[in-house]
């Protein structure tokens, strides 16, 4: 996914297949999302969205990246959704959780 992909996907708004999260602190609710995705027709988690669907980023390192793993890997049974993360400007980032 591309800067102009996430763009058009957060500016539809949240809906059962797009979630935002302000950031990688709210993992455990993210996992609840993505639980409720496997079980419906999918969707994709953004972390370094707000709720009024503004792209505000955060810091990203690789244990960020680990730990949103980490917190997925929980879900029984094991789901493997593709991560990736998108660069913003002042080296912020928005992870990406394709379900």
């Amino acid at each position: 996914m591309n800067i102009d992909q996430l763009r058009q996907l957060v500016s539809e708004g949240e809906s059962e297949r797009v979630e935002f999260k302000r950031s990688t602190g709210q993992r455990t609710e993210a996992a609840r999302a993505v639980c409720g995705m496997l079980n419906g027709l999918g969707g994709f988690l953004l972390f370094g969205v707000n709720d009024k669907g503004e792209i505000v980023g955060q810091q990203v390192t690789s244990k960020t990246v680990e730990d949103v793993v980490a917190e997925i890997r929980r879900i029984e049974p094991p789901a493997f959704p593709d991560i990736e993360t998108i660069a913003l400007d002042e080296g912020l980032s928005v992870i990406v959780v394709r379900v």
